[in-house]
């Protein structure tokens, strides 16, 4: 380097430190304030939050991202949130997980898909509480809060709704969620053992993975019409938003809304009030996402501020919905 430079890069370090100096009212006070990000939550105070969503392409997963996001500047000024999504994929969940830990969140939320189990496991093994809402993993080591639902409830509710209505020796179809999930696992067994309790005579004729995709929710009631027929089907369970959306325009196209009954859940809105005020489903099962952020924040909040043992469950009770109470939704 030359003389030149070299006095220059001298007399500009020698003016930087001058204005950090001026900046503060003592050497003493804050001599490492300037290497640290004012904005950051650490500095703030703020407690840092990470959630990873297991898909935004769901409508009801991406509305239980936004309510992280939304309660901290409405009710949760004390928490700072990070959300990522899964897309409904293992091995992109695993990397948002990762991404979380790398960004020194104080608590990490997931929705798990199933595979996410070792990224989990670091999580755990890292000291960070975790939370699994909605969604839990499969795992005998983990140690998590679990904020959610019994999901059995869900097939139990979608059941005793149907069973009013469905007629003797009626067929069920179900368009179960992404196979080994949480969710697949228990609403379809609450359904099961529910109708087998309340309607022996009826008959669950088909249960195939629709993964919570529109397109393929469509395409699997195409198949089932071409190889039951239409008079064939009495009625079809669905586990998720964008698998009810799927099976409503499937019907739409054949004309055959209001003719096979639709057991939904997730109600989405607005469609989800319509479709059960036309009849184009017949009950919808719904649990508040706001209320399961809520429980997450909440349970941090109380764990910070009072230093309760964060619990192994907090649980939220699922809503059922038909066309007499549909207009009531959100009120």
């Amino acid at each position: 380097m030359s003389l030149k430079k070299a006095l220059a890069t001298l007399l500009a370090t020698v003016m930087m430190l001058s204005l950090v100096s001026c900046g503060s009212k003592s050497n003493e006070e804050a001599p490492d304030d300037a290497s640290k990000p004012t904005e950051s939550a650490e500095s703030s105070g703020k407690i840092k939050v990470g959630f990873s969503s297991a898909a935004f392409s769901d409508e009801w997963c991406h509305n239980l991202a936004l309510a992280f996001e939304n309660l901290t500047a409405t009710e949760y000024p004390e928490i700072e949130a990070t959300v990522l999504d899964g897309n409904i994929d293992a091995e992109k969940q695993i990397n948002t997980i990762q991404s979380l830990m790398q960004q020194g969140m104080d608590y990490i939320a997931v929705q798990p898909l199933p595979g996410t189990e070792p990224a989990l496991q670091e999580v755990v093994d890292a000291g960070v509480p975790l939370f699994c809402v909605d969604m839990v993993p499969t795992s005998d080591t983990l140690v998590w809060t679990q904020v959610g639902v019994d999901e059995a409830e869900f097939g139990r509710l979608q059941a005793e709704k149907l069973a009013e209505v469905l007629p003797e020796n009626g067929t069920v179809c179900i368009a179960m969620n992404q196979l080994g999930s949480n969710s697949q696992i228990n609403r379809t067994r609450g359904f099961e053992e529910k109708i087998a309790e309340l309607r022996p005579d009826v008959t669950i004729i088909d249960e195939q993975p629709a993964d919570s995709k529109t397109d393929k929710a469509m395409n699997l009631v195409e198949d089932w019409l071409q190889r039951f027929g239409a008079d064939g089907i009495n009625a079809i369970v669905c586990q998720s938003a964008m698998t009810v959306q799927g099976v409503v325009e499937a019907l739409r196209a054949h004309n055959l809304l209001g003719k096979i009954y639709v057991a939904a859940q997730d109600f989405t809105q607005p469609s989800g009030t319509e479709w059960l005020e036309t009849g184009a489903t017949y009950v919808d099962v719904f649990y508040d996402y706001n209320a399961l952020a809520k429980g997450v924040y909440d349970t941090i909040l109380d764990h910070e501020k009072n230093g309760t043992d964060l619990p192994e469950q907090v649980m939220i009770n699922p809503s059922v919905w038909t066309k007499e109470n549909a207009s009531e939704f959100g009120k």
